[in-house]
């Protein structure tokens, strides 16, 4: 077995083994709290690595560097997204924190049900949620494939044993619910953050002895690479507003966000993420440009970063970046299973049979659902394979229309179901419609939440002018004479 495959594999059973055993920690009471949320138990640094680990992804680890091969200085959207998304995340993360810990919210879709008081408005966010993260579980199938290959040398069936790893995350979220994700996460963040830093750092300097040689280096193999060339201006600044915009807006984010010990903890978080982003991504992205400077020629954008270190350094090196892009990939999938397995449960299933779940009951069919949705994204890992960041993108878009419902929902109080509901529906058209295309060189997500928005402030105006009550007051009157 190639050394840097056994590293990874050790890696992967290794965090199999810390989820299965925290789970021990908390099934002296089936608590449906414990169990989604970590009892809302976690301090500043579990907090931040839980964190770190369910946001930053395969599509991070690989995407990142694969991307900036591709299209250059154009992935630099990256480090905007996330910088910006905690600055919105600092101004209305820890007023969601305080209005779930009041109200005892476990989902997204629970404080939608909580400030607009309109069950259908909580099962259509729900199924937006769940939807569009389908193909982001698939993304993390992907990025362990990947890594595997490359560590093995495509000696193993990579794909068959990226979901054998898959079913050990399934395996622990299944018994320990978020405790196994926090716990097995901490080790997860650090792992991913000193890969993504210490492995790109020490290939540059390798290389370029740092960025001004790395990117006069581009410049002579590239130029185009080093602007936006690749990328159309109109492509850059909305995909930069839509994806940070949505940052928070993500229901597998929302349901770490609860899982805070208190508002100062949030805060801190945000701080420590930010930096997160400084030390991983912001490097990571310079690894696609390096991969061009040296000219290597790649099958797959996404094998960038494995591909140069283990060039660069060898067997123990790639094992150690392989182990950190799976930890990446491991930690989002687990995470994301547990938001749309209690999601489906609480904000779907409960009001449509109209029964309310106890405890013990909610855990025992979000455990169901883990297991279905598992099922469901390891099909899609073998039929719908596709580059990291669209799939990432085809995500985003689908969920930046929750903006209105979350954010402006919090500073404009008189936003209603009435408005929300038909704007959202509007946006998820649009994008579902533009999927692909780009008009004008806007990507479909911001198309979408411009005509979510703007129906929205019209219906929203009728409803304030009072010209919806006259043109039901019309119909009546139309009805009676004729």
């Amino acid at each position: 077995m190639p050394l840097a495959l056994a590293i990874m594999l050790f890696t992967i059973v290794a965090s199999g083994a810390i989820g299965v055993t925290a789970a021990k920690l908390k099934v002296k009471a089936l608590r449906a709290d414990t169990y989604i949320v970590a009892g809302r138990a976690l301090g500043t640094l579990v907090y931040f690595l839980n964190a770190a680990a369910a946001i930053y992804s395969g599509y991070t680890f690989l995407g990142g560097a694969g991307f900036s091969y591709k299209f250059g200085a154009a992935a630099i959207f990256m480090w905007a997204t996330s910088l910006l998304g905690y600055v919105v995340g600092y101004i209305t993360a820890p007023y969601i924190w305080s209005t779930a810990k009041k109200n005892n919210l476990l989902t997204l879709s629970d404080y939608i049900m909580w400030r607009y008081q309109s069950k259908l408005l909580m099962v259509l966010v729900a199924i937006i949620s769940v939807i569009f993260n389908v193909p982001y579980v698939q993304m993390q199938i992907r990025s362990v494939s990947i890594l595997l290959g490359i560590s093995s040398g495509d000696t193993i069936p990579a794909l068959h044993v990226a979901v054998f790893s898959f079913l050990l995350v399934v395996l622990y979220v299944f018994l320990g619910g978020m405790v196994s994700v926090a716990i097995t996460n901490v080790f997860f963040g650090a792992l991913m953050l000193a890969t993504m830093f210490g492995g790109s750092l020490a290939v540059i300097l390798k290389y370029f002895g740092g960025l001004p040689g790395l990117y006069s280096a581009v410049e002579a193999v590239s130029p185009q690479h080093v602007t936006l060339g690749l990328k159309s201006e109109a492509w850059f600044i909305s995909t930069v507003i839509g994806t940070a915009l949505n940052f928070w807006l993500w229901s597998t984010r929302i349901q770490v966000l609860y899982t805070a010990r208190d508002v100062k903890v949030i805060r801190r978080g945000m701080a420590l993420l930010s930096w997160y982003i400084i030390l991983g991504t912001v490097w990571i992205t310079h690894i696609g440009l390096a991969t061009r400077a040296l000219g290597l020629r790649l099958e797959d954008p996404d094998y960038a970063f494995a591909r140069i270190v283990n060039l660069a350094y060898g067997d123990i090196a790639l094992g150690l970046v392989a182990a950190g892009g799976a930890a990446a990939s491991l930690s989002t999938a687990a995470a994301i299973l547990l938001d749309q397995a209690s999601s489906t449960v609480r904000n779907i299933y409960e009001p449509l049979t109209r029964r309310r779940l106890g405890d013990r009951e909610l855990v025992y069919f979000t455990r169901i659902l883990i297991i279905m949705y598992s099922v469901i994204s390891t099909i899609l890992a073998y039929t719908q394979p596709s580059l990291l960041v669209d799939l990432y993108l085809l995500s985003a878009s689908g969920v930046l229309q929750l903006f209105p419902a979350l954010v402006m929902g919090i500073f404009w109080r008189s936003l209603s179901k009435y408005e929300i509901i038909p704007g959202l529906l509007t946006g998820e058209v649009v994008v579902v419609y533009l999927y692909k295309s780009e008009p004008l060189g806007v990507v479909p997500m911001m198309w979408g939440l411009l005509a979510n928005i703007s129906v929205l402030l019209l219906l929203h105006v009728a409803r304030r002018t009072g010209l919806l009550k006259a043109i039901h007051q019309l119909n009546s009157v139309l009805k009676l004479h004729f």
